[in-house]
């Protein structure tokens, strides 16, 4: 076909917009290096019920008045890692339970500056719910979607927020 040179030009700057439009969007995102077999299950049964058993434990020793700040630290945690999997779609509990559990918590470390570490039995049932929430999700949720809900619990921890939800 025969174009004249200012059809040429046009053609060559459409060509060459178009190599470098690519080139910008491939070029600006970083690469994210295949995910392995690991990451893309769920994490093992048995790695589940040991995480399990320590939240559990934890809120027992509550229960008890023997809780300690590693232990709550250790049950807000799970608590947060739970809603960030929800939010990432796996599981679901209502927001309210996730404000009950907070208030919860929130009491057991005002008391805390007292000497005293304890949840009430009849307070534990929203933890608990959130607790079973998060031991579900871990059984079906790839170990990547867990590395990111705790990617996102870290910003979480630097940022000036009082809760995720």
């Amino acid at each position: 076909m025969y174009y004249d040179a200012q059809t040429k030009n046009s053609i060559k700057k459409i060509t060459l917009m178009s190599q470098d439009r690519k080139k910008r969007q491939s070029g600006n995102k970083a690469r994210r290096r295949p995910l392995g077999k690991a990451q893309l299950l769920p994490h093992t049964a048995a790695y589940v019920r040991e995480q399990s058993l320590c939240w559990h434990l934890a809120l027992a020793a509550f229960k008890t008045g023997k809780g300690n700040g590693d232990l709550l630290a250790k049950i807000v945690k799970a608590l947060y890692l739970a809603w960030y999997l929800q939010e990432a779609g796996f599981g679901a509990v209502e927001r309210e339970v996730y404000l009950e559990a907070e208030r919860i918590l929130d009491v057991a470390a005002s008391c805390a500056s007292q000497g005293v570490w304890v949840i009430e039995s009849a307070n534990c049932p929203p933890i608990i719910q959130i607790l079973d929430l998060h031991e579900r999700q871990l059984l079906c949720a790839p170990v990547f979607a867990v590395t990111e809900a705790e990617s996102c619990v870290v910003r979480f921890g630097k940022s000036e927020k009082r809760a995720p939800w």
